[in-house]
């Protein structure tokens, strides 16, 4: 008989995590630099005062954020005073400010039995260290005996750019949530706001130049065909407000007009600056749309600089995004004035067109005294001289911007993109990808392809939310939440320092602080895979609470598990197929996704898949239909895993037998990402072939009880990669085709 474990134990992995009277780890994310844990505890009482080293507003407003911090959160009012009644015992939280202090945004603070010091060079510094103090700070605050414990905290970020955007185009967010947004960045010491502000879909920023942007240009008449309109923008007083919320929060607001693409919004209202002339409506589908701004047309240009203009105006960061991603070159190469711009310029190519079309967008910038940042495919046809990059699609554009002395920021798709699922099952819509909170957490925005000079114009990294399947504020947050806190830690921590076993026993103590702030937040399940498990005969089968202080709930029939359902105490002995599905339930009343894990008893002599496995550069399934496969084998499941693929760029045939227990009316549906097509009895079932991400089709078919011989087509060119088979019929659920089901012959 043998033992299964799902989920592995998770073990502090340092000492120093840990206050020495009370055994409590000290749950800080992001980890500091350097933690030193001293005897004692700072008691708080009515007698705590604040103290600032020098009579400044900025020291003023930091001492007033801690005041009304603990009016709202504890029994305790605390005030700052220049007059200590010495005679008196008394508390103290002293914010200084001292030159010698070079390092931007670092700080130090020291926790003594009567003195809590903050000291930083400056008031970024001072901020990050009362967003450490509060962590330290038990979770339920309205308590008599309120502490922290004695510790020196010396700590700095690792990176300048600690970035999170959100997309408010595809689907706007109100001025109150933008604020809630940043102030979860702002407590895990995020310091930048990418804020994605016009695109195909909707333009978000009113410009009082061209009223019509906001009056056309903000409304979609639907989304995606549901008949719903959809739309929303900001005023400029409203634009103000939020960059100055931000600044207090020390938190650079970087807003991003898209050109020359994604631009259809910004089209429907001012058509005469396309290549075509119109008429347009606001983009109603997602993906990329062939029309764009002309880049032939002078008046494009001055219309963009107006635009610039006003945008400058409201926002003082240093650097403005300007998009540059996916811009179709199909009404440029048709476009009279687009190839006489080409032809006067010499230009090769209408790539070199859009290098022109950006270079031109950063000189005016550069002569306002502002800087350009643009997705990476602002490389291509050559680069701006001043530009930095975005590296969305993989780290290649940021290696080639370093090697080529230009700052970038890492942004890949693989672990930045908090639009993918975080989950296998059980989760809500997402545009397909699969980017989980270990992920993120591994990952290092340093290419190891660049040298030590290089690795310098690495300015950080950021989590971008677009937001196409994100319409609610709450499904934003659980998307956000808590993968930005493991990003937080890439970010600001020593390289190091960082390790997810420990990480993820001080995540714990968040879940109670996000919940009290009221954040939604993804709670990790008992059973983060859904993958199918095959035993031949009895086994045990362990789940493992993810989190310490929670309840898991199962059910082992397949149906969602509930408040009433059994609580899992010890290991389930499996002896027969089963689908188990499992919860785990925090004390604050939070729940996890149902995830599940299909059992499945085969016997290996008669069950099976055969499968052939090809290596190449694909747009098809059909492209490798003759092709010669570079190795061939039987795996006991539907699996790309068990295929054990070595290039990004490959195809797999898996063909054999299918089994149908019952006749009737069947229903499959294929997912994958790339293509992929399903042929049953040698006739095409499903076609899902083509460039896409997670995708799912479906189709009918009546059957009758017994084997029927398939095949299934992948391919797979670019990001992730997945494959799914399901299916259901009058008398069952929907649920993958399991492995007991194939048969070799």
């Amino acid at each position: 008989m043998k033992k299964f474990v799902l989920l592995l134990i998770l073990v502090p992995a340092f000492i120093l995590n840990t206050h020495a009277k009370s055994k409590e780890p000290l749950s800080i994310i992001p980890w500091p630099a350097k933690v030193e844990i001293t005897k004692g505890s700072f008691v708080f009482n009515n007698n705590t005062i604040i103290t600032l080293s020098e009579e400044t507003d900025e020291l003023k407003n930091l001492a007033d954020l801690i005041s009304s911090y603990f009016k709202q959160t504890s029994i305790w009012k605390i005030y700052t005073s220049t007059k200590i009644k010495t005679k008196k015992p008394y508390s103290l939280i002293t914010l200084q400010l001292k030159n010698d202090i070079q390092a931007k945004e670092s700080y130090v603070l020291d926790i003594q039995p009567n003195l809590i010091t903050i000291t930083a060079g400056d008031g970024a510094g001072i901020f990050y260290g009362i967003q450490t103090l509060f962590q330290l700070l038990p979770t339920d605050q309205n308590q008599k005996n309120l502490s922290v414990p004695c510790v020196r905290i010396e700590d700095s970020p690792r990176f300048k750019w600690r970035g999170v955007h959100l997309d408010v185009c595809r689907h706007f967010f109100t001025v109150e949530f933008v604020k809630k947004y940043i102030d979860v960045l702002a407590a895990y010491k995020m310091n930048t706001f990418h804020w994605h502000l016009t695109e195909d879909q909707g333009w978000r920023i009113e410009i009082k130049k061209y009223p019509r942007l906001t009056e056309i240009g903000s409304v979609r008449k639907e989304t995606m065909k549901d008949g719903k309109p959809h739309g929303g923008f900001y005023t400029q007083e409203q634009i103000k407000d939020v960059v100055e919320y931000a600044r207090q929060r020390y938190i650079n607001v970087v807003p991003e007009i898209e050109m020359p693409g994604h631009s259809q919004a910004a089209l429907s209202a001012y058509p005469e600056f396309s290549c075509t002339g119109g008429p347009f409506e606001v983009g109603t589908i997602w993906g990329v749309i062939e029309d764009v701004y002309c880049a032939g047309n002078d008046k494009t240009f001055e219309f963009l600089q107006d635009v610039l203009a006003e945008v400058m105006a409201l926002f003082p960061s240093q650097i403005i995004h300007i998009g540059g991603d996916e811009c179709p070159k199909t009404r440029w190469k048709v476009c009279e004035k687009c190839q006489a711009r080409i032809k006067s310029l010499g230009l090769k190519d209408e790539h070199e067109l859009q290098s022109y079309f950006i270079q031109r967008i950063e000189k005016f910038l550069n002569s306002k005294g502002r800087k350009i940042i643009g997705w990476d495919e602002i490389l291509e046809g050559g680069l701006a001289p001043n530009a930095a990059v975005m590296s969305w699609r993989g780290i290649d554009g940021g290696i080639a911007a370093a090697k080529a002395k230009h700052f970038a920021v890492m942004s890949p798709g693989t672990h930045c993109y908090f639009d993918h699922y975080q989950g296998l099952n059980g989760e809500p819509k997402a545009i397909g990808g699969y980017t989980t909170l270990e992920k993120v957490y591994a990952y290092e925005p340093v290419p190891e392809a660049l040298n030590e000079e290089e690795s310098k114009y690495i300015m950080g990294a950021q989590a971008n939310v677009w937001t196409e399947y994100i319409e609610k504020t709450d499904h934003v947050e659980y998307m956000l939440l808590p993968r930005m806190l493991a990003l937080s830690e890439v970010v600001w921590s020593p390289k190091e320092l960082r390790n997810y076993s420990d990480f993820s026993e001080r995540i714990e103590k968040h879940y109670d602080i996000l919940s009290k702030k009221n954040y939604n937040f993804r709670v990790p399940p008992p059973v983060e895979e859904s993958d199918e498990y095959l035993i031949t005969g009895k086994k045990m089968f362990e789940l493992k609470k993810p989190i310490k202080n929670s309840i898991v709930r199962y059910t082992l029939d397949g149906s969602e598990p509930n408040e009433k359902s059994k609580v899992y105490s010890s290991p389930i002995m499996i002896s027969k197929p089963v689908v188990i599905k499992a919860r785990t339930y925090l004390k604050n009343g939070r729940v996890s996704s149902a995830n599940s894990l299909s059992i499945s008893l085969v016997y290996t002599l008669q069950n099976g898949i055969n499968y052939k496995y090809y290596e190449g550069d694909w747009n098809s399934v059909t492209d490798f239909y003759s092709v010669k496969p570079i190795k061939t084998g039987k795996i006991n499941r539907l699996s790309l895993r068990d295929v054990k693929i070595k290039e990004k760029r490959f195809g797999v045939l898996y063909e054999g037998f299918i089994k149908i227990d019952k006749p009737g009316q069947y229903t499959f549906y294929l997912s994958s990402d790339d293509g992929s097509k399903f042929f049953l009895s040698n006739n095409e079932l499903i076609d899902n072939d083509g460039l896409h991400g997670d995708k799912t089709v479906s189709a009918q078919i009546q059957l009758t009880a017994g084997k029927y011989p398939f095949k299934i087509y992948y391919f797979n060119k670019t990001g992730d990669y997945s494959l799914k088979l399901e299916f259901e019929s009058t008398e069952m659920k929907r649920r993958i085709v399991s492995a007991n089901q194939f048969f070799t012959k």
